[in-house]
């Protein structure tokens, strides 16, 4: 059975609505982007999405609106959930943060310097459960992607995570990571993953509406 889709437009927001087989509940979210979705059971109406969206609409209204805000412009850089004005300039070989800018000579420094403290900073996360996972994590691979943020083979031990989590506060950082780390035990999304992950993070259902800007 296709996945269905539709656009509906609430209060000038515009809203795809994707019904899905096996799917039970409907959840509403707010990309990075500000896009909306909502994913609902294949038979649900388009009134029904309606209602979820009705019920739903301050939170809607005020997640979208502080997305928007909070998205990067084009002379602004994100670090754990800090912006930075950029400033270019030919003397900085090296890039240098002072207080709320970044001193950098070009774009391409720039995105070197991102991928390089994404590195750095999702090692570190990485090394702190990696004992709690008793795994072998053979290959880190640092890079954008589109729809996720992050993915794991958990057959070869390999975790790839998206360059632009770096943005993401560190606590929404370390839950990225516990969940791709706990595929190398649980590769799915049954019960006794997300048991295993509460045990080590139990406020990770938080997280995990604050990362995707999503509501169940």
């Amino acid at each position: 059975m296709a996945v269905k889709t539709a656009s509906v437009n609430f209060y000038n927001l515009q809203v795809k609505l994707n019904f899905k087989p096996r799917v039970k509940n409907t959840h509403l979210r707010v990309a990075k982007n500000a896009q909306i979705s909502m994913t609902l059971p294949f038979r649900a109406t388009q009134k029904q999405a309606i209602d979820f969206l009705e019920k739903n609409k301050e939170w809607l209204i005020n997640t979208h609106e502080r997305i928007l805000k909070n998205m990067p412009k084009d002379d602004e850089f994100i670090l754990l959930g800090k912006i930075y004005k950029i400033k270019f300039d030919e003397i900085y070989k090296i890039p240098v943060i002072d207080d709320n800018e970044i001193l950098v000579k070009d774009k391409n420094l720039l995105e070197k310097f991102k991928k390089t403290r994404a590195k750095e900073i999702f090692s570190k996360a990485i090394m702190e459960f990696k004992p709690l996972i008793n795994r072998e994590v053979n290959r880190i691979t640092v890079r954008n992607m589109q729809t996720r943020w992050g993915s794991c083979n958990s057959r070869k031990g390999y975790i790839n995570l998206n360059i632009n989590l770096v943005e993401k506060d560190e606590e929404l950082i370390k839950y990225v990571v516990l969940h791709e780390l706990t595929h190398l035990i649980y590769p799915h999304h049954q019960k006794s993953f997300y048991n295993f992950i509460e045990r080590i993070m139990p406020d990770f259902r938080k997280r995990e509406k604050r990362l995707n800007g999503k509501i169940v």
